[in-house]
């Protein structure tokens, strides 16, 4: 049988509850500085920025992100110190209580134009860009447990988040899809898909 990803073991029976006390609190000991920090009571940052919102993003999606971040397959230094200061439990219960919690209102594709739109809902089979719905989910709503949900991100999230798959310093896409699609984005469409997914209007 094909084998699992370790970080799955991480959140069978995970508490959600112990999961909220510790994002609250951190593990100052350990290096760990609260959660709510950079991320916001319930998930939400509350001025956007580079800080994503966690609310609304799925269990499995954050536990293999912490777990990334720990291995340094995703490199993020204030992440990655994070990281490595938390147990395989406390991963999963942290994993655990911000996938159960309700994401960000949505104005997703109130600002962006069309030309995000398009990139959204049809892609470019010229620049063998497929429609980011088709892994991200209509509007950027989540598709399956590994795909992240887009909408509600703030754009400079967004935009630094295309920049490091572009410049490589992102690495934990599955076999490199997201850098390639990067690299085929101009400047102005990465700005206007994070409007979109945004909602910044």
């Amino acid at each position: 049988s094909a084998s699992r990803p370790a970080w799955e073991g991480y959140l069978r029976g995970a508490d959600p509850e112990q999961g909220k006390q510790l994002a609250a609190a951190g593990k100052p000991a350990a290096g760990v500085q609260a959660c709510v920090a950079c991320h916001g009571q319930a998930g939400i940052t509350p001025s956007g920025g580079i800080f994503p919102n966690l609310a609304g993003l799925t269990a499995e999606y954050i536990a293999k992100q912490l777990a990334d971040f720990r291995q340094g397959t995703r490199k993020q230094p204030l992440m990655n110190t994070i990281a490595q200061g938390l147990s395989e439990q406390e991963i999963g219960q942290l994993a655990a209580y911000y996938g159960s919690l309700a994401g960000p209102p949505l104005h997703v594709g109130e600002a962006g134009g069309e030309a995000a739109r398009k990139l959204d809902q049809v892609g470019d089979g010229t620049r063998a860009l497929p429609a980011c719905a088709n892994c991200h989910g209509l509007r950027g709503l989540g598709e399956g447990p590994l795909l992240p949900r887009l909408a509600g991100q703030s754009k400079e999230y967004f935009a630094d988040q295309i920049n490091a798959f572009r410049n490589g310093s992102r690495q934990n896409d599955d076999v490199g899809v997201m850098r390639a699609f990067a690299q085929r984005l101009t400047d102005s469409e990465v700005e206007a898909l994070g409007q979109y997914y945004a909602g910044t209007r």
